[in-house]
């Protein structure tokens, strides 16, 4: 009714502007308002009719469009074209703020050689407020901004510190819709109200993220708790766009500083982000794990989809109480072991990576549950509930079985097998140590070939093999405790000696990066969440 009463008053008020303007129009006399405006101006008399002309057509088609947008369009239709201008504002806040960092590093570090006293202190100061400027940029941006602001969190085995720690309040940011959206959102996807399939929705969220929020239900057809995740409404409709801006900006950054060339990470990041957009896939994705992980983990639990209330922008699932994996202290006052805890999901991720090649590539803390298992009364009853199934990576069996063998050679420190099938994974021979290292997120132990010795295996060699180590080039590293002792000239000498060997690892992991299977970056990230949870 509401609705049907705005659109009522745009016609009356559109048809009111027009009978004002056709009032208004300047009759034949000489103290017409609008011939004194153009006697001003210099209009000459036959110019007048076409000044007045003009003035009507753009009343009529200012109401004309108020009439049309307001009355005939669909909300879905109104929300598209303020969506699409609203795109326009987005891209061009984050060219200003890409500007703006591009300045900044290309204005202190004009004359500044990287061999500097000050070089690492102004790096640092550029890195935060860097940081600071994307933080606030994704923050006003919203939406997949935010996604990309929190997947760089994740990167911090890339990423400087002063990036991921600025970017970290990400984490915590989530778009707030109205209420009214939800209600538009079922509409549109059931064509029917919320209390049509729902006895109940809690009056907020009680979790949200950057593409979805997730309420507290009740089916109304069985009484069922369920999770009833539902994506922002204008997600689909402004991610093209968006996706759009965000190269452009990738790309730039790398014309200016080609060493941070990663546009051709956009590609993988689209299509993650548009699997993530799709809650179909997402419940599949979260049946084929249970599938495959529950006939030898009986401790792995998965919640049950209800799939005649799933839809692309819907997702609803069995509701779980459960304790947050990092959440330390609650796990000690439930009596779950953290040990057990750690080698069963350990053993489940291992699990996804080595056998089923199925992998899970987004478990952070808020996607793990831990709770005792209500179908057992052993001591150990740990049951690690997995959630979020958006984003999943298939490792072939090839792929698979050189992983496998690589790992097993860093654990042996055989540096043949290594490099084998570092090659085997499509990594360049010469970076296969740097590729071992970024992996196992641990320094390979270097041998005496490498132009870098570390302090504890140059005590250990003998004189003539450091006489030839120093006559081959090769340095010896100084121990942290050196280079405390050392004063300002004495560490700068060292950072220029050093300078080019610096350089050459930076080098070696960006190669690393580019020509690592898209799959392994995403395992990448896994190793890093759960060795830090």
């Amino acid at each position: 009714m509401n609705v049907f009463r705005f659109r009522a008053y745009s016609l009356l008020s559109t048809i009111n502007t027009c009978r004002l303007i056709r009032r208004n129009l300047p009759s034949n006399s000489n103290t017409s308002t609008l011939r004194a405006i153009a006697d001003r101006f210099g209009v000459k008399r036959r110019s007048r009719r076409f000044l007045r002309n003009y003035i009507l057509a753009n009343g009529l088609l200012f109401g004309g469009g108020s009439l049309y947008y307001f009355y005939y369009l669909t909300p879905k239709q109104r929300r598209q074209i303020k969506v699409t201008f609203e795109g326009l504002q987005r891209a061009l806040r984050s060219f200003r703020i890409g500007f703006l960092i591009a300045v900044d590093y290309k204005y202190h570090f004009w004359t500044i050689p990287d061999t500097s006293p000050e070089y690492d202190s102004k790096l640092k100061e550029c890195h935060t407020r860097a940081a600071e400027r994307i933080a606030q940029g994704c923050i006003e941006n919203g939406g997949l901004y935010v996604k990309m602001g929190q997947g760089m969190v994740s990167a911090d085995h890339i990423l400087p510190k002063e990036y991921t720690d600025g970017l970290r309040l990400l984490q915590d940011q989530a778009l707030r819709r109205q209420r009214s959206e939800v209600s538009q959102l079922i509409d549109e996807e059931f064509g029917c109200e919320v209390s049509d399939l729902f006895s109940y929705l809690s009056p907020e969220p009680i979790a949200a993220a950057s593409l979805a929020e997730v309420y507290e239900g009740r089916l109304k057809s069985t009484d069922e708790r369920v999770a009833v995740k539902l994506q922002y409404i204008d997600l689909q409709d402004r991610f093209a766009g968006d996706m759009l801006t965000i190269r452009m900006i990738l790309y730039a950054i790398g014309r200016i500083f080609p060493k941070f060339e990663f546009s051709w990470m956009i590609d993988s990041v689209k299509s993650n982000l548009e699997r993530e957009l799709d809650f179909k896939l997402e419940g599949e994705n979260a049946d084929q794990c249970y599938a495959q992980l529950s006939p030898h983990l009986k401790y792995i639990y998965v919640p049950k989809v209800f799939w005649k209330y799933t839809t692309k922008r819907v997702l609803v699932m069995e509701y779980i109480d459960g304790i947050k994996i990092s959440d330390t202290q609650k796990l000690h006052e439930a009596n779950l072991p953290l040990d057990e805890v750690d080698t069963k999901l350990v053993e489940a991720m291992a699990f996804q990576i080595f056998h089923s090649g199925f992998v899970h590539a987004d478990p952070h803390p808020g996607n793990v549950y831990i709770r005792k298992d209500p179908n057992t009364t052993t001591k150990s009853n740990v049951q690690i509930v997995l959630l979020d199934h958006g984003l999943y990576v298939t490792i072939g069996p090839k792929d698979r079985e050189a992983l496998c063998q690589l790992w097993k050679a860093i654990i042996l420190k055989d540096e043949a097998k290594m490099k084998q099938y570092s090659l085997a994974l499509g990594v360049q021979a010469k970076d296969y140590l740097t590729f071992a290292a970024v992996l196992s997120m641990r320094p390979i132990h270097r041998p005496i070939h490498d132009m870098a010795i570390l302090p504890d295996i140059w005590d250990r060699m003998s004189p003539d093999e450091q006489r030839a180590a120093r006559a081959q080039g090769k340095m010896r590293l100084p121990s942290e405790k050196e280079l405390l002792a050392m004063n300002p000239q004495q560490k700068l000498t060292i950072r220029k000696d050093f300078a080019a060997i610096f350089n050459d690892i930076e080098d070696s992991i960006l190669r690393t990066l580019y020509d690592m299977p898209r799959p392994l970056l995403m395992i990448l990230r896994l190793v890093i969440v759960i060795i830090f949870f």
